[in-house]
């Protein structure tokens, strides 16, 4: 978007040596010429990279649930980002029973699904976000956390939030590396 932006100011950023003095108007615009001819040369080219890595977005479905408006997982390039998942039973609209433990366990296991099905793995995991609808669960979810994550675990923001969709407990997210 930066380049967009800047692209769509270069116009702009040409015109900025004819206000002013006559002086200032007599004056050569090589150097606004060539870096306005340089920044649209290289815009040109950023913009191309973006097209070439779009085509190599790939978007899944969620393994927990059929039918949502949003991918479960998309593989962009070298990277693979799972969205927010609940501890739902597969395919239905409701929570596991049991709270805390049981949900982070069915939410971490549909993440690892969903990596899979991209082509990576919870070993290549670097990043994962965890939403708690109470503090008091942060324990819980540790466990069930290192459960999954033995050895070099990812990194990890837990942030405590007033409500979670369906009442869960919990909701978590996760980016890795692409595996091959």
């Amino acid at each position: 978007m930066m380049i967009k932006d800047t692209r769509a100011g270069t116009p702009g950023a040409t015109d900025t040596g004819t206000a002013g003095s006559g002086a200032e108007r007599s004056r050569p615009r090589r150097l606004p010429a060539l870096a306005a001819a340089f920044a649209l040369a290289l815009a040109g080219t950023a913009l191309a990279a973006p097209a070439a890595q779009a085509s190599e977005r790939v978007a899944y479905p969620s393994t927990a649930m059929e039918g949502l408006p949003y991918s479960g997982v998309v593989r962009a390039g070298d990277t693979v980002h799972v969205g927010g998942v609940l501890g739902t039973l597969r395919n239905k609209p409701e929570l596991v029973p049991g709270g805390i433990t049981p949900e982070t366990r069915q939410s971490l296991t549909y993440i690892k699904e969903m990596l899979e099905l991209a082509g990576s793995s919870l070993e290549l995991t670097y990043k994962c976000i965890v939403l708690l609808a109470d503090i008091d669960d942060f324990p819980a979810m540790n466990a069930v956390f290192r459960e999954f994550f033995p050895e070099d675990p990812p990194t990890r923001s837990t942030i405590i939030v007033p409500e979670i969709p369906l009442g869960a407990a919990v909701e978590v997210d996760c980016d890795a590396l692409a595996g091959d």
